[in-house]
């Protein structure tokens, strides 16, 4: 019992210095269920709740701070990889005309801020050699690709979509729910326009970041 008052007289003056329950456990051995008891109801002056949390919260800060440096090494790490398979593909196939064709094409017509491959256009040939670009040269999947119709409703007379899924030749489950654009205009402007489509591959922020690493080649190639 005298040992037991003397850990509890001890765990008290550790938590007025500072000191975090796994701290204290550290050098008083006793059940956490205990401290608990013992220091739940301990009153403590202001200078003293004062110094707790700003221990606290310079402790919360390192946390945060480790596992921020933890997870920019985890990306950089993953980027590096990422570059030298951009690289490996890149001299592989910088020969062919398609190959550069798809590199230009998502450079002008490619999302640049997304942190996802997605590319749009109006024309269904530009479309479809952009899936086939994906195909042949990416490693991508009739699986991993959808497809998205984005019109003025003014246009849309119910027919547009299955234009679209012809042209490409792709199933109805390829695409997902069309998006309606905002118009001032009651009646078309426009004779035969289809809208415009969005190709997309899922869970493609490897090969979004790959697609800048062509980029920066293309570039560093034609320059030589």
């Amino acid at each position: 019992m005298k040992k037991l008052v003397q850990y509890k007289d001890k765990a008290i003056a550790l938590r007025k210095k500072g000191l975090s329950y796994n701290e204290i456990l550290g050098q008083v051995p006793v059940a956490k269920s205990s401290l608990s008891l013992w220091l739940k109801d301990l009153p403590l002056t202001k200078s003293e709740k004062e110094f707790l949390r700003s221990r606290t919260d310079k402790n919360i800060t390192r946390g945060r701070i480790k596992a921020a440096s933890e997870l920019r090494n985890r990306r950089l790490d993953r980027e590096k990889i990422w570059v030298k398979e951009a690289k490996d593909i890149f001299n592989k196939y910088s020969n062919e005309p398609l190959f550069n064709a798809g590199i230009v094409m998502y450079w002008a017509e490619g999302a640049k801020t997304s942190n996802r491959w997605m590319l749009i256009n109006t024309d269904a040939d530009v479309i479809m050699m952009m899936s086939a670009w994906l195909k042949k040269y990416c490693g991508v999947t009739d699986d991993d690709i959808y497809y998205r119709l984005f019109i003025h409703r003014v246009y849309d007379d119910g027919r547009i979509e299955a234009w679209w899924r012809s042209k490409l030749e792709v199933a109805p489950d390829r695409f997902l729910k069309t998006v309606y654009k905002d118009t001032i205009h009651k009646t078309k402007q426009k004779s035969g326009h289809q809208g415009c489509l969005r190709i997309e591959v899922a869970r493609s922020k490897k090969l979004f970041f790959i697609m800048k690493v062509f980029k920066r080649l293309a570039v560093e190639y034609y320059r030589e």
